[in-house]
């Protein structure tokens, strides 16, 4: 409303200039008008008039006309005629004037200048009034009324004052609009910053003419809003991050002491039994302490595992042969659980190798294997296999980790590898678990480039499926046609199946095909007992325990 007030009265102003300029060249224009017939009188009749002698106008009955001179015009109507001689002076006027001039002030010759009406004259209106000098010594004043001139002039301003207030109103009508037209994209900026300030960040003002200033402002406000929404998620994203890491921490702090608290207190309590003297078995005491003091080093080595991994310490970037690796882990595990069957397939068709290290992704096989042995159940059978996934993950290397076992509850699938949690089939810290190992296995196959999923039927089994990428140039498969024989002399017993021969030799001759590993009861050896059959399988049996093969798993 300021502005339109702001233009209306400029145009105001401008109107007003305009019409003064108009109105005083008006006037001066009808003010020269007249003073050319004031000239041309005083140059013609007037001085004639002046000449025929004063006598002849001092009867008063010759007022208002030239007496008894044929050669000398009559004054036209509108003039006033005065003529002074020093003692004397005799006028001539309408009898019809309303007023009329002063002329006092001109007694000597003169241009053209303005007098005023006499006093108590009908009418205000000034004379324009001129004076010759005649030959007889006598001065001749004409004038005449500027009454017609003041009525065209307040004519002439009465209309531009009428002419102007319609000009204005319409102007102001027409500002009013435009205006508010040109500006109602800075209302729609007025609101959207209001909703915005209301906390309302996704709002945005609508688009405008590129080619206008308004509308330049407002694509220039959206890019801002945009930077401005944009850093408030990021900010509000860590902030939720930095809220969710420090309860998660509180909480991992609170799980690591409440784990730790648990042995301590058994330590604690074996100690003070001994030492009251109410058992004389030091054996079984110290027996105790040692299985919980074994219990809180392995605890404390996962949480080193953990941190380790948190801090993004680099790891070995090694080729590494997935089958070896699985055929290694499947015999520590099998001395660790005597008795439990553990098989490896190869079904890749090559010979499976990634990038990595070695020692951390024989820690990923050896705490599923370990977690498949406490939890399964003694009669379930584990399955490492190494396969490919041409549809879903062609550059990948598959393994499966499965079992026949009891399986895991569907609600307790996506907790699995959250740390310390336990589901609530078979876990407990009797079954040697902290509750860290997935959540090991987890961040180091994601170290690795990989991912890994579990599924699992109640009463059918588990299978956790990793993928890994693949190196390039892997090695083609090695059949049981290449595997090399052992001598009949070798140490290593053969295992007799009908249709099979026993054969033994390098490990990259072992590594393809069906292998798996039985305990022959409480047998201990330090190599693989191994057989070849037709489709390459292998068998092999070990008593030695590893410390390598620990973790949890459902």
């Amino acid at each position: 409303m300021s502005l339109v007030l702001v233009i209306t009265v400029l145009a105001a102003l401008g109107l007003t200039g305009f019409s003064a300029v108009i109105t005083t060249n008006l006037q001066r224009i009808l003010v020269e008008q007249v003073d050319n017939q004031l000239e041309s009188a005083t140059q013609t009749w007037a001085h004639q008039t002046g000449d025929s002698g004063l006598g002849q106008w001092q009867d008063p009955s010759a007022q208002g006309s030239v007496p008894g001179n044929s050669g000398v015009a009559r004054p036209p109507s509108e003039f006033y005629v005065r003529v002074v001689d020093g003692r004397y002076s005799v006028e001539s006027f309408n009898s019809v004037f309303d007023s009329l001039p002063d002329v006092t002030s001109v007694s000597q010759p003169s241009e053209p200048v303005t007098v005023p009406a006499r006093a108590g004259s009908a009418s205000p209106a000034p004379w324009r009034a001129a004076s010759v000098q005649n030959t007889d010594g006598t001065v001749t004043v004409v004038a005449l009324s500027l009454e017609d001139e003041e009525h065209t002039i307040a004519r002439i301003v009465f209309f531009q004052v009428v002419v102007g207030i319609i000009v204005l109103t319409l102007l102001m009508a027409a500002s009013m609009y435009i205006v508010r037209r040109a500006l109602r994209p800075l209302n729609e900026v007025e609101v959207t910053a209001s909703l915005i300030s209301r906390g309302q960040l996704g709002q945005r003002v609508p688009p405008g003419n590129p080619r206008t200033e308004v509308g330049r402002l407002s694509e220039a406000l959206n890019r801002m809003l945009q930077q401005i929404q944009g850093a408030f998620v990021t900010v509000a994203a860590s902030e939720r991050q930095a809220r969710k890491s420090e309860a998660s921490m509180r909480r991992f702090i609170g799980d690591a002491s409440h784990e730790l608290r648990t042995p301590l207190t058994s330590v604690r309590g074996y100690a003070e039994l001994y030492a009251s003297g109410a058992t004389d078995d030091a054996n079984m005491v110290v027996g105790k302490i040692s299985e919980e003091a074994g219990r809180m080093s392995l605890l404390v080595e996962d949480l080193l595992a953990l941190v380790r991994m948190d801090e993004g310490r680099p790891m070995r970037q090694d080729r590494v042969d997935m089958l070896e690796l699985a055929l290694e882990t499947a015999e520590s595990t099998r001395a660790a659980f005597p008795g439990r069957t553990v098989k490896v397939e190869n079904r890749s068709g090559y010979i499976p190798v990634v990038i990595g290290d070695s020692a951390r992704l024989h820690q990923v096989l050896g705490n599923l294997l370990t977690n498949s042995m406490r939890h399964a159940g003694e009669e379930a059978e584990t399955t490492v296999s190494l396969k490919t996934d041409a549809n879903l993950a062609p550059n990948s290397v598959v393994i499966e980790v499965a079992d026949n076992g009891r399986g895991i509850p569907e609600k307790d699938l996506p907790h699995l590898f959250d740390r310390f949690y336990r589901p609530d089939v078979s876990r407990s810290r009797q079954s040697g678990g902290s509750g860290l190992g997935l959540s090991i296995v987890k961040g180091l196959v994601e170290k690795h480039g990989g991912s890994i999923t579990v599924s699992s039927v109640v009463g059918e089994g588990t299978c956790f499926r990793i993928l890994l990428p693949r190196a390039p140039e892997d090695r083609p498969a090695v059949t049981a046609a290449d595997a090399p024989s052992f001598p009949s002399s070798s140490t290593t017993p053969p295992v007799s199946a009908s249709g099979e021969t026993s054969t033994h030799g390098k490990k990259s001759a072992e590594k393809t095909g069906k292998a798996s590993t039985k305990s022959s009861g409480g047998q201990k050896t330090s190599s693989f007992l191994s057989k070849w059959n037709p489709m390459g399988g292998k068998e092999s049996k070990g008593g030695k325990k590893s410390k390598d093969s620990r973790g949890d798993s459902p």
